[in-house]
Parts: C-alpha cells; structure tokens; sequence
C-alpha cells in the first residue's frame, strides 16, 4: 500500500467510540462508529444494534453514560 493509499484510507475511516457508563460502577456498554451520516451502535453484550443521526443519540438509552473517543 501506497503512503498515498494509507492516507485516503486514514482520511475515510469512520471513528471508533465506547459508551460508558459509570453507574452502579465504570463499564463498557457499548461500541459505535461514527460515519459522516450517521453512527452504529452495537452494545456490550450484542444484543442491541442501532443505526443513528449521530453517537450522541444513543446516550438516553445506557443509564449516567458518556462517549470515549478512541
């Protein structure tokens, strides 16, 4: 792969995220990625999967959570 290859691919790449939540206890729950149109979200566990407007969409749903930009 080309320098210039690598650099379109960094440029293209969609941006990794965790949602945490820090009650009762710091964990995990769940890990998106933000595209310029929208975000997916897919927690923890697996057992949800979401595609939305934007990673700060899915906050109202995991109980005192934030996003961690990786």
């Amino acid at each position: 792969m080309t320098g210039e290859e690598r650099e379109l691919v960094a440029e293209e790449a969609p941006r990794l995220f965790a949602v945490v939540e820090r009650v009762p206890e710091l964990h995990v729950a769940a890990w998106g990625l933000e595209f310029e149109d929208g975000a997916q979200v897919v927690s923890e566990d697996g057992s949800l999967r979401m595609s939305l407007q934007g990673p700060e969409s899915c906050l109202h749903l995991f109980k005192g959570s934030e996003l961690l930009w990786i």
